[in-house]
């Protein structure tokens, strides 16, 4: 390594502006918004209706194989 290794690189003096920022804003999803206990309830129960309609189906799909 030579002793005047750090001269032989460019010296860079930015001396212009930094460009204005803004600051950041939190943008919200539009299906972001609390959602009551009851909607949750109701779509449980659909849920698990939906769920038992379609074991029912398996089952009959299985019965019709065999």
């Amino acid at each position: 390594m030579s002793a005047n290794s750090k001269t032989d690189q460019p010296q860079f003096n930015f001396k212009g502006q930094k460009p204005p920022t803004k600051p950041a804003t939190k943008k919200q999803r539009s299906d972001s918004n609390n959602t009551s206990m009851e909607e949750l309830t109701n779509i449980h129960s659909q849920l698990e209706v939906m769920t038992d309609s379609i074991s029912y189906l398996r089952e009959d799909l299985k019965s019709m194989i065999n």
